[in-house]
């Protein structure tokens, strides 16, 4: 399903004295089956766009495509319900949401509220369960008998089991070590791929939108200021610096055996490209030695 704003803007408090404009002439094209990254010092926009792109907020100006329905600002909200469906949210600690008694009841939920048969309900706690790497076994669990990381496996289960076309994820990684943010954002790309799951991450880590998103759009002020490629937005390490950003980590590292070395090394963004690239400037020197 296709996203897309089309010079979508939103002022909080409009025409009171708290008035605030968040975004402004934000044109963004996402296409189905992609994986975006939204990136952006705290302040530049990020979730007050993310929260158009599932009706959760309406335009004050501008429109909001979601798959066949247009949001404009007189939208009355009697299409929202739908595209609540269609679009999954996953925000900061989602795992903060689950209120059920055991953990059927709690995926059940979303699904029953759109009145879903129970019996197709539970199939769905199933079969969501799986996607997330927990099994059967769990579902008469209480979530709250869970680790703080298979808790957030659970909800996320929860917005799956609605059958979005899209997922927005704000921060979903927040709070986990790094073995754990690597293994949701695994998770995640695998659903990607195998569902056709159109995702959109809103994150701070610049290695993760390095490594997973097809795309990177960076917000900056309230309104789009880079848009491409992973390759397209880190080489402009300048411009990413004047809006608070940096490049990955790893590419640094890259950069500054450049200079020591004054040798000339093709661009990496994660840690498994930079170490292939150091493994054949290793053996390009034992060969030059021999």
């Amino acid at each position: 399903m296709e996203l897309s704003t089309k010079r979508l803007a939103h002022i909080y408090g409009k025409g009171t004295p708290k008035e605030r404009r968040a975004v402004y002439n934000v044109s963004i094209d996402v296409p189905p089956g992609s994986f975006y990254a939204i990136i952006g010092h705290t302040g530049s926009g990020k979730s007050t766009l993310i929260q158009h792109l599932n009706g959760l907020l309406k335009p004050t100006s501008g429109s909001v495509k979601i798959g066949g329905t247009t949001i404009h600002p007189d939208e009355k909200g009697k299409r929202l319900k739908e595209v609540r469906r269609q679009v999954g949210m996953v925000f900061q600690y989602p795992e903060h949401q689950l209120f059920e008694e055991t953990i059927e009841k709690d995926i059940c939920f979303g699904p029953r509220n759109f009145d879903v048969s129970e019996k197709e309900a539970k199939r769905r706690a199933k079969d969501s369960l799986k996607m997330v790497g927990l099994g059967e076994e769990f579902l008469q669990r209480s979530p709250f008998e869970l680790s703080g990381g298979q808790m957030r496996r659970v909800a996320i289960a929860g917005v799956l089991a609605m059958k979005p076309e899209v997922l927005i994820l704000d921060e979903p990684t927040a709070g986990l070590d790094p073995r754990g943010r690597r293994e949701m954002m695994d998770l995640f790309l695998s659903l990607q791929q195998e569902q056709n799951i159109t995702i959109i991450l809103v994150t701070h880590s610049m290695e993760d939108a390095a490594r997973y998103a097809d795309q990177i759009i960076v917000m900056s002020g309230g309104t789009v200021y880079m848009e491409g490629t992973r390759t397209e937005i880190f080489r402009q390490g300048d411009k990413l610096q004047a809006v608070g950003l940096d490049i990955p980590e790893s590419t640094r590292f890259l950069q500054s055996l450049q200079e020591r070395f004054g040798i000339s090394i093709q661009a990496g963004y994660t840690e498994d490209e930079v170490v292939e690239i150091i493994e054949r400037l290793m053996k390009a020197g034992m060969h030059n030695d021999g």
